[in-house]
C-alpha cells in the first residue's frame, strides 16, 4: 500500500524545513499532501518566498496518513497552532498511534500547545526550548520518541526528513534517497 503523508503549510513558515520533507519524500516515491491551512493555496513563507500548496487542509480531514508533520518558521508555528483542524487531525494521529513529527518552532509552539509531547523526549529551535513542558529538552538534532519525532532547525531538516523516511521505509530507502542527494547516511 502506498504511503502517504501530510505537510500543512501555513503563513510565515519555513521554507527550508517543509520543502526539505517534500523533496525526500516525493524522491522517495511517497505520496505527499502540501496542504494550506488557510483560504490561498499560494502560501508565503517567514522569509516571503511564495510557495503553491496541492490542496487545502479542509480537504484533507477525511484522508488517513501514515506521518503528518509540521514545519516550523515565526510566525507559520503559530499560525499552524491555531488551526482547529490541524490540532485534530494531530490527536487523531497520536491516539492511533500513527507517527507525527515537528521542527524548530513547531514542537514546542504547536505539539507542546495540544499536549502531544506529554510524555516523550523532544527536541526544538533553542530559542523555544523553555517551552517544552512536558519532558526536558534533549538539545539533540533529531529525537525519536515512540511516534514522536522533533528536530531542531532549518540546519537539520534534511537529517529529520531523512529519519523520518527510514521510520516509515526503511533503512534501505532511507540510505538510497540519501545516496541521490550525495549524503552518508
Amino acid at each position: 500500500m502506498e504511503k502517504k503523508i501530510l505537510v500543512p503549510l501555513a503563513e510565515g513558515f519555513e521554507m527550508i524545513e517543509a520543502l526539505s520533507i517534500v523533496d525526500v519524500f516525493r524522491r522517495a516515491g511517497v505520496h505527499v499532501d502540501l496542504a494550506a491551512i488557510g483560504d490561498n493555496l499560494q502560501v508565503t513563507s517567514s522569509h516571503q518566498v511564495q510557495v503553491m500548496a496541492d490542496v487545502y487542509l479542509a480537504d484533507c480531514t477525511d484522508n488517513d496518513y501514515d506521518l503528518i508533520v509540521l514545519p516550523g518558521g515565526i510566525p507559520g508555528a503559530q499560525n499552524l497552532q491555531q488551526s482547529a483542524i490541524l490540532a485534530e487531525l494531530l490527536k487523531k494521529q497520536n491516539s492511533e498511534n500513527k507517527l507525527y513529527g515537528a521542527i524548530c518552532a513547531a514542537p514546542a509552539v504547536v505539539l507542546e500547545h495540544h499536549g502531544l509531547l506529554q510524555g516523550k523526549n523532544a527536541t526544538c529551535h533553542p530559542r523555544f526550548a523553555d517551552q517544552l513542558r512536558s519532558r526536558a529538552h534533549t538539545g539533540e538534532k533529531v529525537v525519536i520518541d515512540k511516534n514522536c519525532v522533533t528536530s531542531k532547525g532549518a540546519g537539520t531538516s534534511i537529517e529529520f526528513a531523512l529519519e523520518l523516511l527510514g521510520i516509515l521505509l526503511g533503512e534501505e530507502k532511507k540510505k538510497e534517497v540519501a545516496s541521490g542527494m550525495a549524503i552518508e547516511a
